[in-house]
């Protein structure tokens, strides 16, 4: 029984230092400050806009896939317009289960000048519209201007949820 527990003992500290050198070793990336870059790398995130402007090209759904390449963040985005898109976007991020198909999506490709600081995530998309989004506990809410610049009155990009 001695043996027993002489050897528990050290094995116990090994492992419990393994698990302690895996938890401090954070993911560390250039374009992320202030957030643990693993709450979005590797994560798709859908969901529905709606500007209220009243037009099809103001409403819609987008996907971003964020991955990591080298010591960077990136982000790809699909994008649909029109209120079937929208609609049918908003009701399937309620939903449990893998994400909804972006097929019929116009592929937008990488984005550009990619920084996630705290919360804020920025990025210029393939069109050029600048977006602004906010991470809040696995949801991203924000906006997008399609001058590229900010403006008070940036379009209204609602309820993105990330799988």
């Amino acid at each position: 029984m001695l043996v027993i527990g002489e050897l528990w003992t050290p094995l116990t500290l090994l492992a419990f230092m393994a698990a302690a050198e895996a938890a401090s070793a954070q993911l560390t990336l250039s374009n992320v400050t202030g957030l643990d870059p693993t709450l979005l790398a590797g994560k798709t995130c859908q969901g529905s806009f709606d500007t209220g402007a009243g037009r099809a090209e103001s409403e819609g759904a987008l996907q971003l896939r964020f991955a990591v390449n080298g010591a960077m963040l990136t982000a790809n985005v699909w994008r649909r317009f029109g209120s079937n898109a929208q609609n049918r976007a908003a009701y399937a991020i309620t939903q449990p289960g893998p994400p909804f198909s972006v097929s019929g999506f116009q592929n937008l490709g990488l984005v550009r000048d990619l920084t996630v600081t705290n919360n804020i995530i920025q990025y210029v998309d393939g069109p050029g519209d600048r977006v602004v989004l906010y991470y809040d506990a696995g949801w991203l809410w924000g906006q997008s201007d399609p001058r590229g610049e900010h403006n008070p009155y940036m379009t209204l990009t609602a309820n993105v949820r990330m799988r």
